[in-house]
């Protein structure tokens, strides 16, 4: 009777392999997480690219004058004077096409627990500024009214600073969503012109 031996792994050799695949996934894991939060900063860059090109096409069917809305439509109409607010993405909605989405930053999340700065306040406790504000983005309502050669004008004629057209920031993130306060990339700017940035010019 012929014995046939079958080769296995000894207990050192499966350690090994074991070892080998950890440290592999300890490698693996940061790089998909970087990947996925590159894929979402890529993402709001797009939507404030499309809010950009929607408001020079609002601006072309209006004299060149930015709109007005509600700051957080949510708590109250303010800076607006009428008892009812005014939500930016229904003043934007036919020159976005109808399209919600646009204004849903993918880092706009409900759940603040893990960084405090980040905690919103009654009436909107764990809720999401799109939730909210049918936005995640805030206008920069202070140019409500005016022509951008007139915002320009008022500034140099306020504190004698000359800033380029192209340097006035229109949307922004409503908060820190890409990284904690002060890091690169935390928050994310449209300009005017339709450019992306990290920080306010």
């Amino acid at each position: 009777m012929r014995v046939v031996w079958k080769r296995a792994f000894t207990l050192i050799e499966l350690l090994v392999v074991v070892a080998i695949i950890g440290l592999l996934v300890s490698i693996a894991v940061p790089s998909l997480g970087r990947a996925r939060a590159s894929g979402k900063r890529a993402a709001c860059a797009s939507n404030l690219r499309q809010i950009g090109i929607a408001m020079r096409s609002y601006l072309g069917a209006a004299n060149d004058r930015l709109p007005y809305a509600s700051y957080m439509p949510s708590v109250s109409p303010a800076p607006l004077d009428g008892p009812d607010p005014i939500y930016i993405a229904d003043v934007l909605a036919n020159d976005t096409g109808h399209q919600e989405n646009v204004f849903r930053c993918p880092n706009d999340i409900s759940s603040y627990s893990d960084d405090p700065n980040k905690e919103r306040l009654p009436p909107n406790v764990n809720k999401t500024y799109f939730e909210t504000e049918r936005s995640s983005y805030e206008y920069r309502d202070r140019l409500a009214g005016q022509t951008l050669e007139e915002y320009v004008a008022r500034i140099r004629d306020r504190t004698g600073q000359v800033i380029a057209p192209s340097s006035v920031w229109i949307f922004r993130d409503f908060n820190n969503f890409h990284a904690p306060a002060g890091a690169l990339g935390s928050r994310r700017y449209v300009y005017i012109d339709g450019h992306v940035t990290d920080f306010e010019n």
